[in-house]
């Protein structure tokens, strides 16, 4: 074990050489100026011999001129991490060796952490950490010690900046009556909070829709934004295949998150449908800007989809009220039915997801839920008919209806289902089923001699309506293809008449996709020029090789940053795997990242050690969706095997617990394991499964639970052993259990605004009080809080919750440190004890102490 201790004191060190590393970097890029957090140690780990240190020796007697060997020497020896470290080596009692780093820029009343890898081998060895003002008068500093130890430990040193500071840096330190000897690798620096900036990012397309006219050969295709930063749309130019230009949404009393609504009117005009402030926008093409039309219907919270309809019309859907509506140039909106627009007996309906407008009928076709039904809506008379048949109704909801060529294309479940819709001679609608197609994306093509086209596992395929017959053209389409559309291209000679277009959101990116069906010719490129917004921050973990993993709330990806090692420009991430779609949830166990993925809740293994290759490593190990599950948002390991809680699909009510056992590599999923709860919380020990549960199901279904439950399952017999309600105070039945950790055999967790720590062996709560009153939720929650422990303070627990607090509790008394309370969501730590959570939605902090 290593020692440590902390002292303060005046050393009459000088500094030679003032290098600064910290400085902020202002250039213009994205919208804003860029920045770098990190402050690196030039030469950290002494792979460029001495270079950036200044080596330096006190004598307590000056005849003595002996050193007797003594000195600094890198090695090759040892290393904690590289090829080489510095290895201080002192015989003399009357000597101090000395290794000062160059300067750092550092600020009055700052907080600063300095640590280092340390292998002591005798003695005593002193890391400081050095405060000096502009004229490089050294003001003071504070230490501190390790002792002898068989391996590589870490060393750390903390203080505030005292009054005058310009600069700082860090001494590795033998003191003048010790004799012993040292290696050092590993040289590290931080303030106490750092924003580490944007760790995600996406360049992919959501909401798109196709020009007409002289704009033919333009896509208009909207990127996400986050709560700082307002969705952009890029105008796509077909033939060269960059941005021609890109308008940012409007901003409002509250500004648009993102785009999933893009429509084109029938004069040309394109109107695009927002969330999570439920408005449209308004854009000529040519214009410089957009107009906020403001919101369709009130208290809407989603423009989920627009249709065309004539004379310049576009028609529209909406969440959660299950709103219908008419916008027309002239007159404005005008709602269209109740609100809900369709909603059967005995069911609470929420969206209208999707629709489309058959224009020479007069007839609108909507996909609503969370029950599926896809409703024929007159305008003529206002009848409605579900015509989704019955088979397809398990699946809680359509994600796409389409008209074309005379049938109807719904998707729905992973698969596209084509419907033949009649109105008879008495006013009744006949409703036929052509074909289901599976494996397929959720759009189809406009048609064209007598089919469409779309994506089939990655295929693009052609669907003849006649026939009913699907044909490969051979050609893969990796990744979602948010709209097609037909172009005729400048390139005649290579595109003949009109070619296939498609924008599709590919590894996070705007790609375009074309097909000629005349030669075949097929090309698919990434579109130049398209603007990248920060992705906002879904989940956060530590990687088994020490980094810290981030995914972004729906593109996902896996951003990768390396603790101290951030690169230059912090606006931007820094490495970013895809694809793979948004994680909700990760941990680390034996060398491993579990990845819990969404839609369709998958269980991912991700070995860092191994380079990132889809299909092949991350590596899938459980598929939730066939048993209606959806969100992943509790991983834990134990006895071989990952186990994970997942929340039902939308509309579902019954989550789930899931087991991956690794001796016999089969996956096992217990479906509302407590009745109608989502699991999302587990902890294992000592042989057993805790799990906690939340009333809060699938996305839009309504609770029929009251209180959470905490659960004990028994892996070896597959079988839930035991369930529990919380102690509650004065009745009050609480919605969601947040987290569990182990802690000194105890399961400590969070439910609501409470703490509780529950006794494995007596089965009993033994301890239960509120300590945040205003964090609440009535109708449960999916995530809360976050409990971490680090080695470094065993007194302690960490963590987060509301997306309010960083706190730490006391082990002994349980009282509550607010550390941060302006914003703080999410928590994990890294090897050195550093706290990592999530700020102002797309910021990654560091909180060291």
């Amino acid at each position: 074990m290593m020692s440590i201790r902390s002292v303060r004191s005046q050393f009459p060190f000088r500094r030679l050489l003032t290098v600064l590393l910290a400085a902020p970097i202002t250039v213009s890029g994205f919208g804003h100026d860029v920045f770098a957090a990190d402050t690196w140690v030039w030469n950290y780990g002494f792979e460029q011999d001495l270079a950036g240190w200044t080596q330096t020796v006190n004598k307590d007697n000056g005849n003595d001129q002996d050193e007797n060997g003594s000195g600094i020497f890198i090695t090759d020896e040892l290393a904690s991490e590289g090829r080489h470290s510095v290895r201080i080596y002192d015989v003399k009692a009357s000597r101090s060796f000395g290794l000062e780093s160059d300067y750092f820029a550092a600020e009055t009343g700052a907080s600063y952490v300095a640590f280092a890898d340390v292998l002591v081998e005798s003695g005593t060895a002193e890391l400081h950490l050095r405060f000096y003002n502009s004229s490089g008068q050294l003001l003071d500093e504070t230490s501190s010690t390790a002792g002898p130890a068989e391996g590589w430990g870490t060393i750390q040193t903390s203080m505030k900046a005292p009054e005058g500071t310009s600069y700082a840096t860090i001494l590795l330190h033998s003191g003048i009556s010790n004799e012993g000897t040292a290696y050092w690798d590993n040289v590290r620096f931080t303030k106490d909070f750092t924003n580490l900036g944007v760790q995600v990012g996406t360049s992919a397309p959501l909401g798109s829709t196709f020009g007409i006219g002289e704009n033919q050969d333009k896509i208009y295709s909207v990127i996400t934004g986050n709560a700082n930063d307002r969705p952009i749309m890029q105008v796509i130019d077909a033939d060269s295949e960059r941005v021609a230009s890109a308008i940012t949404l409007p901003q409002g009393d509250v500004n648009p998150t993102g785009v999933w609504a893009a429509a084109t009117a029938t004069d040309g005009t394109v109107y695009l449908g927002s969330y999570q402030n439920g408005r449209m926008y308004k854009y000529v093409p040519g214009d410089a800007a957009m107009t906020d039309l403001g919101a369709p219907l009130t208290n809407e919270e989603f423009v989920w989809d627009l249709a065309a309809g004539t004379d310049g019309k576009v028609y529209g859907g909406t969440y959660p009220g299950v709103g219908f509506f008419e916008y027309d140039p002239v007159k404005g909106f005008t709602q269209i039915g109740d609100r809900p627009v369709y909603e059967p007996p005995g069911e609470d309906y929420n969206y209208v997801r999707a629709l489309d407008h058959d224009v020479e009928r007069n007839v609108s076709y909507l996909a609503v839920g969370s029950y599926a039904s896809v409703i024929r809506y007159d305008h003529a008379t206002g009848n409605m008919v579900d015509i989704l048949p019955a088979p397809h109704k398990v699946t809680s909801l359509a994600g796409a209806v389409e008209y074309e060529g005379d049938r109807v294309f719904v998707s729905i479940g992973g698969k596209v289902v084509v419907l033949h819709v009649t109105e008879q001679a008495d006013g009744t609608v006949a409703v036929t089923e052509d074909i289901a197609i599976a494996g397929t994306d959720p759009r189809v093509s406009p048609v064209r001699d007598g089919g469409v086209y779309l994506i089939q596992r990655d295929i693009l395929v052609h669907y003849d309506i006649a026939s009913k017959t699907v044909m490969s053209t051979g050609n893969s389409v990796p990744g979602r293809v948010q709209r097609f559309g037909w172009i005729t291209l400048e390139d005649q000679e290579n595109y003949p008449g009109e070619t296939l277009v498609a924008v599709s959101n590919t590894n996070n990116e705007t790609y375009i996709v074309k097909y000629n069906p005349q030669n075949g010719n097929f090309r698919m490129a990434r579109v130049e020029g398209t603007p990248r917004i920060p992705g906002a921050i879904n989940s956060i973990g530590n990687g088994p090789d020490g980094k810290i993993y981030t995914s972004a709330f729906q593109y996902g990806g896996l951003g990768v940053y390396t603790p101290y090692r951030g690169d230059s420009n912090d606006r931007q991430p820094e490495y970013v795997y895809a694809p793979i779609t948004q994680i909700d949830r990760m941990e680390s166990y034996n060398g491993k990242l579990y990845l819990g993925v969404y839609p369709g809740g998958y269980l991912y293994e991700y070995d860092p050690e191994q380079p990132w290759l889809p299909g092949v490593n991350p590596r899938l190990l459980i598929h939730t969706a066939p048993y209606d599950q959806d969100r992943p948002k509790a991983i834990a390991y134990g006895d071989n095997k990952v186990f994970m809680g997942t929340t039902g699909e939308t509309g579902q009510r019954e989550g789930a617990l899931s087991v991956y056992d690794y001796e016999t590599g089969t996956a096992t999923v217990h479906r509302n394991i407590i009745t109608d709860q989502s699991i999302i919380a587990l902890a294992y020990y000592d042989g057993l499964l805790y799990g906690g549960s939340t009333i809060r199901g699938g996305y839009s279904s309504t609770p029929t639970q009251t209180e959470a439950k905490l659960f004990i399952y028994d892996p070896i017999t597959g079988a839930k052993t035991a369930e529990y309600s919380l102690p509650g105070e004065g009745g009050r039945k609480l919605t969601a259990i947040t987290e569990l950790v182990v802690v000194d055999g105890k399961l400590w967790g969070m439910a609501e605004g409470y703490l509780f720590i529950f006794d494995p062996e007596s089965q009993t709560f033994e301890y239960f009080e509120e300590k945040f009153p205003d964090v609440q939720h009535p109708e449960g929650t999916y995530r809360d809080a976050d409990l971490v422990i680090v080695d470094k303070d065993p007194n302690s627990i960490y963590g987060t919750i509301g997306n309010k607090y960083l706190f730490k509790i006391n082990k002994d008394d349980k009282a509550i440190t607010i550390i941060k309370s302006d914003g703080a969501d999410m928590l994990t730590a890294d090897r050195d004890g550093n706290l990592y959570y999530k700020h102002n939605d797309t910021e990654l902090w560091r909180y060291s102490f």
